[in-house]
């Protein structure tokens, strides 16, 4: 490689986190392709074991409606990866001459800069992920300015666990937002004199952002089940740099102009509990309770905008973010 690819590369996601041993390492297994104009680099739905980046040219990334977002080398968001997704979710094609850089996955994650698996001696400990690109997936990203990003990395803290450590407690004030990089976790809730055990997290997984956005008591607690490591994110952080970019407010006259206009669909979602709505229903509304909200997501229709309301924003503001984060276009009512 050209010493202008290589320090080019330096700069992008997650090479600017690696060390020069780390960086060497994975570029030694890796290549950069020049690719002529209506080249496709890859396709929707295609599973891949390859990571992309783009270094010169441009690229258009086309949905499954082939709608199409152009991105141009030295854009600040192609310092991330090109939809590092497997199966890919969308289809990349060359705009112009292009020169792209391939990597082995596996590769990236085994040599990340902040990746604990060579450093920890625990036979229990999950394999690490290349948790910045995991994050980055996320369709929250789409939200996010790409100034934000870089700060974004840069504010997250490194925190080493062992097994049966509690890393928060029901109950408890939210204080940051955790993301595993390597290690396993449980997340349990009681209530009364029962526990259950709501879900089980590996590396690459993210929690702690429920009580963050709601400004509400952790709702469950979560202890880890292997040793392992975690980056976390302090509340103010996250409320100006993953929170606050998310969550947009609308009025009740910008509503009625939505359903209106009826393409795409508009539907009030009220996350209270059906004794609170049945005490001041909104016309036209449909309740689904927070805590149920993510449960039935499946039944939600991907084309559509909701509008989530509450009585005094907290929740309806979770409830925006949970279908924002999951890929869904939401707001909040503004009270």
């Amino acid at each position: 490689m050209e010493a202008a690819d290589i320090e080019l590369i330096k700069s992008l996601i997650p090479f600017n986190q690696m060390s020069e041993g780390d960086l060497q390492a994975v570029l030694d297994q890796s290549e950069i392709q020049k690719m002529p104009k209506g080249k496709i680099i890859f396709k929707r739905a295609e599973e891949d074991d390859k990571v992309y980046w783009l270094l010169a040219g441009g690229v258009d990334l086309l949905d499954e409606k082939f709608e199409a977002k152009n991105r141009t080398a030295g854009e600040e968001v192609t310092k991330n990866p090109i939809d590092n997704n497997s199966p890919h979710r969308l289809t990349a094609v060359t705009t112009d001459e292009a020169k792209i850089l391939v990597s082995d996955r596996s590769t990236v994650a085994i040599h990340m800069g902040r990746g604990a698996t060579s450093a920890v001696a625990d036979d229990d400990v999950e394999e690490g992920v290349d948790w910045m690109s995991t994050l980055l997936s996320s369709p929250l990203f789409e939200f996010i300015p790409p100034s934000n990003i870089q700060t974004l990395f840069s504010k997250f803290e490194e925190v080493k666990y062992t097994s049966g450590d509690v890393v928060i407690t029901q109950g408890e004030k939210g204080d940051y937002f955790y993301v595993i990089q390597a290690g396993k976790a449980k997340v349990e809730r009681t209530a009364g004199e029962k526990s259950a055990v709501l879900a089980e997290l590996k590396a690459g997984d993210n929690f702690g952002q429920d009580a963050l956005v709601s400004d509400t008591p952790r709702n469950a607690t979560v202890t880890m089940t292997s040793s392992g490591t975690l980056m976390r994110l302090a509340e103010p952080d996250f409320q100006a740099l993953l929170m606050s970019p998310v969550i947009e407010t609308v009025t009740m006259d910008e509503v009625q102009e939505m359903i209106q206009q009826g393409d795409p669909k508009t539907y009030i979602i009220d996350v209270r509990t059906p004794k609170e709505v049945e005490a001041e229903k909104i016309a036209g509304s449909l309740n689904v309770p927070l805590l149920l909200l993510r449960k039935n997501l499946g039944k939600l229709k991907e084309d559509a905008i909701y509008v989530c309301v509450c009585d005094g924003g907290k929740r309806s503001a979770l409830g925006a973010y949970q279908l924002n984060e999951e890929g869904y276009s939401a707001y909040v009512l503004k009270h």
